[in-house]
């Protein structure tokens, strides 16, 4: 006979208290029943997307994971293809990746005491956020009165911005651009014959870029610009996310720093992205078990090529490093991997707030700076104004940039979101032009993935105060993408915008002065009034591809996008977490012939179309 949910929980809470060991399971409980009851639960918290739901789904599966982890993994993907989200590949590859280790995180987790919900809202954004608890940080020194920056030396240099590469060797012309998994322009094994839309041979809009998308940009660039050095913020391999194992990133990795290599002449300094993972996103603390070391020492073995000696060996202790390109200048590059929500790893233990103690490595090398009288540059892939970074994290850092910026800190460079961003650090107090103190800039992708164009950006920097006085971002129209292989021609390479050109349009700024924090805030406060200002923002955000959903000036679109331009750290962040999905309907199938209901989950709609997330573990919406 059937048995409730709520009955077998009740039972498993019982049963978890006498068995400890996950496996095996005792022979009188039947693994069919609980399993349907467990996915009964999931399917639950899914349906009502309510806080109490999502964690009695976790304490759920905490519980079965006790008597067989295996049971909970089961469960997971057996609601994955029910639900017909993914193709049954993607399902198991996800579940099979990802879900041990999130098994491993519910069973250290104090679910009932506020990790449950913690988890809920990071993950799902289906309880309210719990506040953040890091507390505050105690630094080696005061704040300085009255810091100096130091002045503009009228030398500049061109520095490139590459960011989320994301190139797929297996991309496949003529292969199908309208797929039912995360990545497509691919063939599977279950591809059509005949595609509904043929990939072109530069790229699609569904798609990671080609191969030799990536060559032509870098033989571009020095068309343009004389670079000095490059950043590389973060994501090296494709979204193949439910394929991604340590033997399929490393040659990616290691092809992809190769091909950078040999079309640029400058020096590069990468940073971390969550895809250079396999399986992606996961990177073990010294609290959760586990090890990346294998990814570390491929870094460092890669980015020797590039780094000194002491930051080759500082990346192989887990993957950040700090150089100094020029006397008087320095790079820090952090792996903020251990902020980002979707890393499983960190639920295990969320009262570990500063895993590997790289907020304080950060804070030491900010004030061996101040010290010395450097001007310092923080690279990351995640960006800490981004909701995908843990709130309790971001708020450290954020005290951080309050307590060096702006004297030290002279800039902030990230990617992740593959839009072209940018986040304001003000101090304490209101948010307000005189008290901006920093700048995040958020590099636009390489990879037009997804209904994006691919670009990169070249910063015009002062070499005395290593800020930026200009930014311009350079695209290709991929719509044009058929037409380049009619004619058997190159993707059109140009200049979509000069930053102080277009903006200082609206607030003028004099030709000695950078693009400062107090600039761009004034920057928003034109958006807000001005509709012109906005929609001009609005189009370079999704490098000119004109694929995003409207955002009207005076909207709660636009009034979400200005607070996230001042929100430096997530907690202040006026985007909220959100889940959605995608329902296929393939093959027909009615909703009378669903009398579970669970098919109908996937009518629900992007509450936020203009805010679509590009990285996690999802299809395309």
């Amino acid at each position: 006979m059937r048995i409730s949910a709520s009955t077998v929980i009740l039972s498993l809470v019982a049963a978890a208290s006498v068995y400890a060991a996950p496996t095996p399971a005792p022979a009188h409980l039947n693994k069919r029943s609980i399993t349907t009851d467990l996915q009964a639960l999931f399917a639950k918290a899914l349906k009502s997307l309510e806080c109490g739901a999502c964690v009695a789904a976790l304490t759920g599966a905490k519980d079965v994971a006790y008597l067989n982890k295996n049971w909970v993994l089961d469960a997971a993907n057996s609601l994955c293809q029910d639900l017909k989200l993914m193709d049954a590949d993607v399902c198991q590859g996800l579940v099979s990746s990802q879900g041990p280790v999130f098994v491993e995180a519910l069973l250290q987790a104090n679910l009932l005491s506020g990790d449950g919900k913690l988890i809920c809202f990071q993950v799902l954004g289906v309880c309210p956020a719990p506040g953040v608890s890091s507390g505050t940080l105690t630094f080696p020194k005061p704040r300085p009165a009255n810091p100096v920056v130091p002045a503009p030396s009228g030398n500049q240099v061109d520095v490139l911005h590459l960011s989320d590469w994301h190139v797929d060797s297996q991309y496949t012309p003529g292969s199908e651009g309208a797929c039912n998994k995360p990545l497509c322009c691919r063939k599977y094994a279950d591809s059509p014959a005949t595609p509904t839309r043929a990939a072109s041979s530069w790229g699609d809009y569904s798609c990671d870029s080609p191969v030799k998308l990536g060559q032509d940009l870098l033989k571009y660039v020095p068309t343009v610009s004389n670079v000095n050095f490059t950043i590389l913020t973060g994501d090296v391999p494709p979204h193949d996310v439910w394929l991604e194992t340590q033997a399929s990133v490393l040659p990616q990795e290691t092809n992809a720093y190769s091909v950078m290599a040999a079309g640029l002449s400058s020096k590069i300094y990468p940073t971390v992205g969550n895809h250079e993972a396999g399986p992606v996103n996961l990177f073990p603390t010294p609290a959760s078990g586990g090890s990346n070391a294998w990814l570390y020492s491929s870094l460092a073995d890669n980015w020797s090529r590039w780094l000194p000696t002491d930051a080759v060996n500082s990346v192989k202790n887990y993957g950040a490093y700090t150089v100094s390109p020029y006397p008087g200048f320095r790079i820090i590059s952090l792996n903020n991997n251990f902020c980002y929500t979707m890393n499983f790893y960190l639920y295990g233990n969320t009262k570990e707030y500063d895993p590997f103690g790289e907020i304080n490595w950060l804070i030491t090398q900010l004030q061996a700076a101040e010290d010395a009288g450097e001007r310092v540059w923080i690279i990351g892939h995640v960006g800490p104004s981004q909701t995908d970074c843990l709130q309790n994290w971001s708020a450290l850092y954020y005290q951080a940039v309050q307590r060096y910026s702006p004297h030290v800190i002279a800039e902030q460079f990230f990617g992740h979101t593959h839009y072209d961003e940018f986040a304001l650090y003000y101090g304490p107090g209101s948010k307000s032009s005189n008290n901006a103190l920093a700048t995040a800039w958020v590099g636009p992708s390489v990879t037009p993935y997804t209904d994006l164009n691919p670009g990169f950006r070249v910063y015009k920097v002062d070499t005395g105060s290593w800020n930026v006085f200009d930014s311009q971002t350079y695209v290709a129209n991929l719509d044009q993408a058929a037409a380049w292989d009619a004619a058997g021609s190159s993707p059109n390479w140009h200049l979509e915008y000069s930053a102080r050109q277009a903006y200082g349009a609206y607030v003028p700024i004099a030709a000695i002065s950078p693009l400062s924090a107090s600039w761009w805030h004034n920057v928003t406060v034109a958006f807000e009034s001005n509709n012109t200002a906005f929609q001009q923002y609005w189009t370079y955000r999704g490098k000119s591809a004109n694929k995003m959903a409207a955002c009207a000036s005076g909207s709660a679109c636009s009034a979400e996008m200005i607070c996230d331009l001042r929100a430096g750290k997530s907690s202040d962040s006026c985007s909220a977490i959100s889940f959605t999905m995608k329902r296929d309907d393939s093959e027909g199938e009615a909703d009378a012939m669903d009398p579970s209901g669970l098919h109908g989950l996937y009518k629900r709609a992007a509450a936020k179309p203009w805010n679509k997330k590009h990285c996690g573990l999802t299809t395309h919406t």
